[in-house]
């Protein structure tokens, strides 16, 4: 029985990645997290990208999983990633990730809390004006 899901919608054009995660992560539920997420990023072949991560339903993970998915947020880091909004309800798990992140990513964490989808989005919206020229605008709800 599965404890935990999970969806990843790419968009290449925008250069965003959406991720959702819900739910209490085991070893291999994570592991299977991983490797859709090397797929779905692999078009951008170390070119930047944002990610959009929404994780107010995911409980915290154990010690083993933590440990996997700070591995992937440091590749993940090294292989393009410059920005990523991370959307909590829970302080604690907030708190795990900011965790994982400064630990493996160092000085050069990326990850902005945000509260809202539309707080997200700007902050994506922003960074990639910022740092990725000429890529359009991101769609969705009240957008072209």
């Amino acid at each position: 029985m599965n404890s935990a899901s999970f969806t990843l919608s790419n968009e290449p054009l925008e250069r965003v990645l959406h991720v959702r995660m819900e739910g209490f992560f085991e070893e291999g539920e994570m592991q299977e997290f991983i490797r859709r997420y090397r797929k779905a990023t692999a078009c951008y072949g170390g070119q930047p990208y944002l990610v959009l991560a929404d994780m107010r339903s995911m409980r915290i993970a154990s010690l083993a999983v933590s440990q996997l998915f700070g591995g992937l947020i440091q590749e993940a880091r090294r292989q393009g990633v410059v920005c990523c909004a991370h959307l909590s309800s829970s302080t604690v798990q907030r708190l795990q990730v900011a965790r994982l992140a400064r630990e493996y990513s160092g000085d050069s964490d990326v990850t902005v809390h945000v509260t809202s989808l539309e707080e997200a989005r700007e902050v994506l919206e922003a960074q990639r004006r910022r740092l990725i020229p000429g890529v359009p605008a991101l769609r969705g709800p009240g957008r072209p």
